[in-house]
């Protein structure tokens, strides 16, 4: 319905708003691929931003150690900047980006592939965004999700916040240090939530909305879970540095609370992984807030066949 600051939105009914980057997108369609249109393309880059190949380039990548050509590689930290703007409004595609992103200074033929199918992706479904309701199930609580990737090196964090039914921050990143254990890992992706978390809480006191009860926090694992609910050490905890426990210092506060659910059901998977196309489908409907964006069409569409019924004109 309009454009703001590089965003399109769309309003769906009452209270009922999408954010997406469809423009920025077509330009981006028009600039980078071929003909300027994603129609020759192969069919799976509709469903998925990536797939496992990628993790496989990557890895081969950090082994080998590559040199691209300087034109080269100018011409993938043009695509990947470019496509860096577009994260803000899909964060689906945040995990992808990620080892692209990693791999910009060892760069081949192949990860620039990989790259177009990011932007094939997105041209794909180029209205797609990140749909807020003020209808959705607690839509004036903030809660958050996160989840790491034990890597054999520095493993990914990845954690986002709700409010409004759909994502308001998010992050998909290496860690600065190396884990010892997966759940060192999930306590630093905790930690990194706890502190964007405080941000966040910052910015909608500011703007009026206090919080009346805790933020709940989900995590998948269970040691990360029970260290955050107590203060004893073992041999398999005890090299862990105090400044990851943010997390437990604000459930101690009682300004969180720190909740368990099962690996298969954490949508914070999406931004530390390559998914299947069913796993990244079902985490992406939550993490955008998609079911919203069609209850919001279709109440818009019965509002107005009510009004067009009214005025003596059914006829769509």
């Amino acid at each position: 319905d309009d454009y703001f600051l590089g965003a399109d939105r769309a309003y769906h009914g009452t209270k009922v708003v999408e954010v997406s980057a469809a423009t920025y997108i077509g330009s981006l369609t028009k600039r980078y691929l071929k003909d300027g249109s994603a129609d020759s393309y192969p069919s799976a880059w509709t469903h998925t931003p990536a797939s496992e190949e990628l993790q496989k380039l990557y890895d081969a990548a950090i082994a080998t150690r590559p040199t691209p050509e300087p034109a080269f590689q100018k011409r993938y930290a043009s695509l990947y900047g470019s496509l860096l703007h577009a994260v803000k409004y899909r964060p689906e595609i945040a995990a992808a980006m990620g080892l692209c992103g990693t791999c910009a200074a060892i760069c081949t033929e192949r990860l620039y592939k990989c790259l177009t199918r990011i932007l094939v992706y997105l041209a794909r479904a180029p209205r797609m965004g990140i749909t807020y309701s003020a209808h959705a199930e607690a839509a004036d609580e903030l809660c958050a999700y996160a989840d790491s990737n034990w890597a054999t090196t520095r493993s990914t964090s990845g954690f986002f916040i709700r409010l409004a039914g759909a994502t308001i921050s998010s992050a998909s990143r290496r860690q600065h240090c190396i884990a010892m254990s997966s759940t060192e890992a999930e306590l630093i992706a905790l930690a990194d939530c706890a502190i964007e978390l405080l941000a966040v809480m910052g910015v909608t006191a500011f703007l009026g909305r206090k919080l009346n009860k805790a933020v709940r926090v989900y995590t998948d694992n269970k040691g990360a879970y029970d260290l955050c609910h107590r203060f004893t050490t073992s041999q398999h905890s005890r090299h862990i540095d105090r400044k990851v426990f943010k997390m437990r210092e604000l459930r101690g506060a009682g300004v969180t609370e720190v909740h368990w659910l099962s690996g298969l059901t954490n949508p914070a998977d999406l931004f530390t992984k390559i998914l299947t196309r069913q796993a990244f489908e079902t985490h992406r409907r939550t993490v955008l807030n998609l079911v919203a964006a069609r209850e919001g069409e279709a109440a818009a569409g019965r509002n107005w066949n009510a009004a067009a019924a009214s005025s003596g004109d059914g006829e769509i």
